[in-house]
C-alpha cells in the first residue's frame, strides 16, 4: 500500500508539473514484452510503430495527419463535370480543409519553351537549409540588416523568407535529366520551377535539420529566422503569372489579405542527431505565448520564441486572427 502510495503523489506531481518531484518511467523487460503484445499499440503507418523512444516530431507529424485523414475521410471532391478528382486521396474531411495546400510545378522544354504542369496536394513544406550537402545561394536582398517581408537581416542570416525564395526558384534539369517534351517528341533538357496555386488555413514549414546520406549523418543548427506575420504572395503560381506578363498590379488575393499568416506554433528539437528533446511554443492570445515542455507549461515572450532554433513553424490564415 505504501508502494502504490508513493507513486500516486508520483503521478500527482507530474500532472502539476513539479519536474523535480518525479522520475521517468522505463518499462522492464517483461513490460516491454507485454506491450508489444498489447493490440492497442497501433500502428500509424507500414513502418512505424507508436513506442516509448524518441521519434522525429515532423514524421509523428505526417503520420498524425494521415492517421486522421483515413478515419475521417469525406466526400471526394469533384470537378465541374461531377467527375472525380485526378488525386484520390484528397477530400473535404477536416484535415484537408485545414492543412491540405496546392502546389504547382511548372516544366519549361528549353528548345520549345513548352510548359507542362502539374499540381499536387501538400500538408507540408519542407526547406532546405545553408550547411546541408544541398547547394544554397548568396545572401538575399537585405543583408545589410535592413527588413524583408517583416523579417530582420543580420549579416550572415539566413530567414523564412530566403528559405521559402529558394524554394520556389527555377531549377535546371540538365542533360542527366532530360524529359521527354509533349511539343518536341523527343528528349530536351528542360527548367522546373514550384509555386503555391493554393495555400491552406494552417500552412507548416518543416526546416530541415537532419541530414542523412551515405557519407553524412548529422544535426544543421544553422539559425533561422522567422517572423510572426508571414506574406506568401511572392511565391504563389498567380505572382508568377502576372510578372510573367508584365502585370504588377495587386491582385484580388492581395487585397483580401488571403495570403498572410500569423505564427501561432513552433516546434523546437534540443540535442544531437541521435538524442534530444522536443519542446514546442504555443500562442493562446494576440501576444501571449506558453512553453509546453511535457508536462511542465510556463509564460514565454515574444523574444524567446523568434530567438529559439525553430523545427516546425505553423502559421494560420490571418482572417483567423484571435485576441
Amino acid at each position: 500500500m505504501e508502494q502504490i502510495a508513493k507513486e500516486e503523489q508520483r503521478k500527482a506531481w507530474k500532472l502539476q508539473g513539479i519536474g523535480e518531484k518525479y522520475t521517468t518511467w522505463e518499462p522492464t523487460k517483461r513490460e516491454l514484452e507485454l506491450l508489444r503484445h498489447n493490440p492497442k499499440r497501433r500502428k500509424i503507418t507500414t513502418n512505424c510503430t507508436i513506442g516509448y523512444e524518441q521519434q522525429d516530431a515532423h514524421e509523428f507529424l505526417i503520420a498524425a495527419l494521415d492517421v486522421l485523414h483515413r478515419h475521417c475521410k469525406g466526400d471526394t471532391i469533384r470537378d465541374d463535370n461531377g467527375k472525380k478528382a485526378n488525386n484520390p486521396n484528397h477530400c473535404n474531411c477536416i484535415i484537408d480543409q485545414i492543412f491540405t495546400g496546392g502546389l504547382q510545378s511548372d516544366v519549361t522544354c528549353q528548345v520549345c519553351h513548352g510548359v507542362s504542369t502539374t499540381i499536387d496536394p501538400f500538408w507540408d513544406i519542407s526547406l532546405d537549409l545553408p550547411g546541408s550537402s544541398t547547394p544554397f545561394w548568396p545572401l538575399s536582398p537585405g543583408g545589410d540588416g535592413s527588413t524583408v517581408n517583416g523579417e530582420s537581416h543580420l549579416s550572415g542570416s539566413t530567414t523564412l523568407t530566403d528559405c521559402l525564395r529558394r524554394f520556389t526558384r527555377p531549377e535546371h534539369l540538365g542533360s542527366s535529366a532530360k524529359i521527354k517534351c509533349g511539343g518536341c517528341h523527343s528528349y530536351q533538357e528542360s527548367t522546373k520551377q514550384l509555386t503555391m496555386k493554393k495555400l491552406p488555413i494552417v500552412a507548416c514549414f518543416h526546416l530541415k535539420r537532419f541530414e542523412h546520406s551515405a557519407k553524412l549523418r548529422r544535426k544543421i543548427t544553422t539559425y533561422v529566422s522567422f517572423p510572426l506575420e508571414l506574406d506568401m504572395t511572392p511565391f504563389m503560381a498567380s505572382s508568377k503569372e502576372s510578372r510573367m506578363n508584365g502585370q504588377y498590379q495587386q491582385t484580388v488575393d492581395v487585397l483580401n489579405n488571403d495570403n498572410k499568416y500569423s505564427l501561432f506554433a513552433v516546434v523546437n528539437h534540443q540535442g544531437t542527431l541521435e538524442s534530444g528533446h522536443y519542446t514546442s511554443f504555443i500562442r493562446q492570445h494576440k501576444d501571449q505565448w506558453f512553453k509546453c515542455d511535457d508536462a511542465i507549461i510556463t509564460k514565454a515572450s515574444i523574444k524567446d520564441v523568434l530567438d529559439s532554433e525553430g523545427y516546425l513553424l505553423f502559421y494560420h490564415k490571418q482572417f483567423l486572427e484571435y485576441e
